[in-house]
């Protein structure tokens, strides 16, 4: 969470005009009304021949315009170096002589930490205020800050406590007699959005305190997504056919104001706690931040397990290195640390002024960032259609990893950030995972450099392209488009759907541009001949990759659904709504039925699925060529694991986990990963580690892959 986002308050008499507003972006000139982003890290170069007061105007607008995208759409177009930068010049500007007899003074900001509030909540009033943190970028204004205190105090010998900052939404929980009562967000510092229903679907938060506790406590903290979290549902959102979410904030923010508390609950959001708001009554309140940490693990809330303390500059800059060198492996997004004075009697000596306390500074880590060029942009095509546009970039390295290539996600994505073909653009790591194009380096740019038109026809069948009324997406429409039909045949044979291993993006797209297969059915009209003569395989290959494509008849039901590419349907969607049917032929029959009603919704992905002939004709496709998916039902009762469950631990020799997981499921078997008392059978490979011992200990049978293999064939 970015902690000093003031927004900027404008008096309740003054009202600002477009015509007026017109003016100001004229006066600041016209590279910044064009691109707000075009140096990263770089507020907008002041134009000096415009008057101070339509400069300041327009800082109070733009600064506005920041604290919108920010707190309420969750999608800030630049890097906090360089908002911090254009309020830095805001402030200097409104505190210079010559504006405090000019009518621009009369306009004065009134400090704010921003206002999350979306005005889709009840606003609660915070008892304390939710203040902001001041902010340092280098270790120069961070040891500034640290002699500031010490001269304030008189003292040198401070205790200083160093906690990761972590990087989500500022939230205020309330416990009144022991229990939850509610959930805040930050808001503008004095009230903010009763979020309680939605807080209190995050896994680890108590509903009541153990013992020991006031009468009304407010314990300040952040929500948040970690890494593995975030991971996990972006793969839904792949599977499902949907774009991937961009950045763990956004989407910890964005959860945590949804207004269906069950979508909340599925994401699986994170708090943790590490500070104090009201406190009445007794027992008396922590007198120290470590012993306030102390207490929050005593009353089994989520706390900060990894802060450091220190005691001199030295020490401090230290262990804020330290945390730097560690953040990767935290496990949860954090974009910096922060030092707080230890003893509460130091921090309520300092007091606060009126954006944040005086004891306590958040360093901001420098983002890894790069610059390399920006070769192409090339559009992908998605199986439901969805066109994603890629950077294709000459080769660099962030974080260890080599990055050549990353989404641009949508065309306005493009247009927002003026990317040029040929720029030479920053590109870091969102959330220390995915690649982002941040922006150009507009003071690399050349006149060789190219815009990107985004095109009205698709790359792969030249059929109109289409981007609906309230979406970001571009769709191909076309069903039988080429590139929507090879990735629906990879994404059809993969191991989390039918498994036809060996069939593989090359043969499938050689098959494909052959005429070969139009359609997933087609995959079961195949000969090895077809293999051979499009997809240039060897005989006794095409002969085992056509006994793979047989197999996979028997898939069990809900992968064959989940392979059918249906737009918004997921894995788990899938297994819902195969669990009511015991086959492919009543699934269909029954949502036939259902949308022969004239009243019956096309409000769900499977009942718009339905609703298109030639999908009735698909299934129809594939039940005459003899494709019969096998219920849970009827793999429990009858496969050779049938009732047995599975764990996998280590590295097998050729199956993949995902792969020796459909085997087991499609014998009868239950894979899970914790080994208890109720496994029944534990397969193991290079690299097992305590999953092994564990089995051992409780006398369970163990296979390796080969024993694994002769056990299904019984």
């Amino acid at each position: 969470m970015l902690p000093t986002r003031p927004r900027i308050t404008w008096l309740k008499n003054f009202r600002v005009t477009a015509a007026a507003l017109g003016l100001v972006v004229a006066l600041a000139g016209p590279a910044h009304a064009q691109n707000s982003n075009a140096v990263p890290n770089s507020p907008t170069p002041k134009q000096e021949s415009a008057p101070a007061n339509a400069r300041l105007i327009w800082l109070r607008a733009e600064i506005a315009r920041h604290d919108e995208l920010y707190f309420k759409k969750n999608a800030p177009e630049i890097s906090d170096a360089a908002y911090d930068s254009l309020k830095q010049e805001l402030r200097q500007l409104e505190q210079a002589p010559a504006n405090e007899s000019s009518s621009v003074s009369e306009l004065k900001s009134v400090p704010s930490v921003g206002d999350d509030r979306s005005g889709g909540f009840t606003s609660t009033v915070h008892r304390q205020p939710m203040l902001s943190l001041e902010k340092a970028y280098t270790e120069a204004e961070l040891r500034a800050f640290i002699q500031r205190v010490e001269r304030h105090t008189g003292s040198s010998k401070l205790n200083w406590v160093i906690e990761p900052k972590f990087d989500g939404l500022a939230i205020s929980v309330t416990y009144e007699n022991g229990r939850l009562v509610r959930a805040v967000t930050r808001g503008d510092g004095l009230q903010g959005d009763d979020v309680t229903e939605n807080v209190s679907t995050i896994p680890g938060l108590p509903p009541t305190l153990p013992n020991g506790y006031p009468p009304v406590v407010e314990l300040r903290g952040e929500v948040y997504i970690d890494y593995a979290t975030f991971a996990r549902l972006n793969v839904e959102r792949e599977e499902a056919g949907d774009p991937p979410f961009t950045q763990p904030r956004n989407l910890a923010a964005g959860t945590l104001k949804l207004h269906d508390s069950r979508e909340v609950a599925r994401r699986h959001l994170s708090i943790v706690f590490y500070g104090l708001g009201a406190w009445e009554g007794s027992p008396a309140k922590p007198t120290t931040q470590q012993a306030l940490h102390a207490l929050v693990r005593d009353w089994h809330l989520p706390g900060v397990d990894s802060f450091k303390t220190a005691h001199t500059p030295e020490e401090i800059w230290a262990a804020v290195t330290r945390l730097e060198r560690q953040r990767a492996r935290l496990g949860f997004p954090t974009d910096g640390v922060v030092v707080k004075a230890d003893d509460c009697a130091v921090q309520e000596a300092l007091g606060v002024s009126a954006e944040a306390p005086r004891w306590a500074i958040a360093y901001k880590f420098p983002p890894e960032r790069v610059s390399t060029r920006l070769r192409a942009i090339t559009l992908q095509v998605g199986r439901t259609g969805i066109i994603t546009p890629v950077a294709e970039l000459d080769a660099v390295v962030i974080g260890g990893t080599k990055i050549e290539r990353a989404s641009l996600y949508n065309a306005d994505a493009i247009t927002r950030r003026d990317l040029r073909i040929g720029d030479w653009v920053y590109v870091e790591k969102a959330g220390e995972i995915i690649p982002v194009v941040v922006g150009p380096d507009a003071s690399m740019r050349t006149s060789a450099v190219t815009p990107f038109e985004f095109p009205l026809r698709c790359p792969a069948c030249e059929g109109k392209l289409v981007r609906n009324e309230g979406e970001a997406t571009t769709r191909c429409v076309n069903r039988e488009c080429p590139g929507q039909v090879k990735r629906r045949i990879e994404h059809y044979a993969s191991p989390e759907a039918a498994g036809i291993k060996g069939l593989g993006p090359v043969a499938i797209a050689a098959l494909v541009d052959g005429r070969k297969v139009k359609t997933i059915a087609d995959l079961y009209r195949l000969r090895s001949d077809d293999l051979v003569n499009i997809g240039d395989v060897a005989e006794s290959v095409a002969g085992q990759l056509i006994e793979q494509i047989e197999q996979s008849k028997k898939t069990r039901l809900p992968r064959l659904i989940y392979g059918l590419s249906i737009p918004g349907v997921g894995r788990a969607a899938a297994k819902e709504w195969a669990a009511s049917f015991s086959h492919l032929a009543p699934w269909s029959a029954a949502n036939r039925t259902a949308l022969s009603n004239p009243d019956s919704l096309r409000s769900t992905p499977l009942e718009a699925f339905f609703s298109q002939q030639h999908n009735f004709m698909l299934i129809d496709d594939l039940l005459s060529l003899g494709v019969s998916p096998k219920t849970e039902e009827a793999l429990q009762a009858s496969g050779p694991l049938s009732g047995k469950t599975v764990v996998i631990t280590g590295a097998l020799p050729s199956w993949t986990r995902a792969e020796a997981k459909q085997h087991i499921e499609a014998a009868g078997g239950r894979v899970t990963e914790a080994v208890s008392r109720r496994t029944h059978l534990v397969v193991t490979g290079e690299g097992a580690g305590a999953k092994l011992a564990e089995a051992r200990s409780l006398g369970i049978e163990i296979l390796d892959e080969a024993e694994l293999r002769k056990r299904l064939t019984q």
